[in-house]
């Protein structure tokens, strides 16, 4: 009896458990369910914000290399122009650089000769700095920066828009059917690729006035001005001058008149048979009033 009882307890207390384990599994399996219902966006929004690994890379990435524009007006005076010329020549050449402008004007009181020199970025301070070591008396100095950067990624930017609308223009012109589609078409192609000529050659211009740094050079070298009178030929040299002078004039009259020969000789005759008929008329109406 007892062992039986025994029995039939553990046989109840093993169903129990056996029950519970089921409850716990479909608890799971239907928290599992639910998780897996979440929207995505709902658990992105639940997720607490950390820190983005990728961000150091993304901000590294975005730094942009500035654009400027360098230019100097300077103004020197030398003792001798054509010695510092040619140290000018030489300093130009070894920073790699050039000469795009050069004039040359002289007077009596002094040489003046305006050079504009094309130097790299990298070297601009330099070739100033060895200009004012040249010997050469600084009258002016004038240096300016300008930063394009703005303007030169505004340009890239949209350059690249355009050349895509480009490329999207030339696929339509392929799949173009009609006379009509393929004509408006090549219009609307003509004038994106003007304006993107227009805009590369903006873009071009900077980018070589930012590679390159202008430098305006005003070179003076003052002389020794003497004032020389000029000297006048006497009154009778003028005299016989004036003479010689009138004399060529009236035969370059002369000359002329004989060209005009015929139509002299028509002249006259018209005047001749107009007095002729001017007189043949008095006569007639003097012999009437008789």
């Amino acid at each position: 009896m007892r062992k039986t009882v025994l029995f039939l307890l553990i046989i109840t207390v093993f169903l129990s458990c056996s029950s519970e384990k089921d409850k716990l599994s479909e608890n799971y399996s239907l928290a599992f369910e639910t998780d897996e219902a979440i929207p995505i966006t709902r658990q992105m929004n639940e997720t607490p914000n950390a820190p983005m690994a990728s961000s150091g890379y993304s901000e590294r990435s975005t730094v942009i290399e500035k654009k400027i524009i360098k230019d100097a007006n300077i103004g020197v005076e030398v003792s001798d122009y054509k010695i510092f010329r040619i140290k000018l020549d030489s300093m130009v050449r070894s920073f790699n650089g050039y000469i795009s402008n050069d004039n040359l004007y002289n007077n009596d009181e002094s040489i003046n000769c305006d050079v504009v020199i094309r130097i790299p970025e990298k070297n601009f301070d330099k070739f100033l700095t060895n200009l004012e070591k040249g010997g050469a008396k600084t009258l002016y100095k004038n240096v300016s920066t300008r930063d394009v950067t703005e303007e030169f990624i505004d340009i890239e930017a949209r350059l690249k828009n355009k050349k895509s609308v480009e490329k999207r223009y030339a696929q339509l012109l392929n799949k173009a059917r009609t006379v009509k589609d393929i004509l408006e078409i090549e219009e609307k192609l003509r004038v994106i690729r003007e304006e993107i000529e227009s805009t590369q050659g903006r873009l071009n211009y900077l980018s070589s006035q930012v590679s390159l740094s202008t430098i305006n050079l005003n070179i003076v070298q003052k002389l020794d001005f003497k004032y020389q009178p000029i000297k006048e030929k006497n009154f009778f040299q003028l005299l016989i001058k004036s003479l010689d002078r009138g004399w060529k004039a009236l035969l370059q009259f002369l000359l002329f008149v004989f060209k005009l020969w015929p139509f002299i000789i028509i002249i006259a005759a018209a005047i001749f048979v107009y007095f002729k008929y001017r007189n043949r008329k008095k006569e007639k109406k003097h012999k009437k009033d008789k």
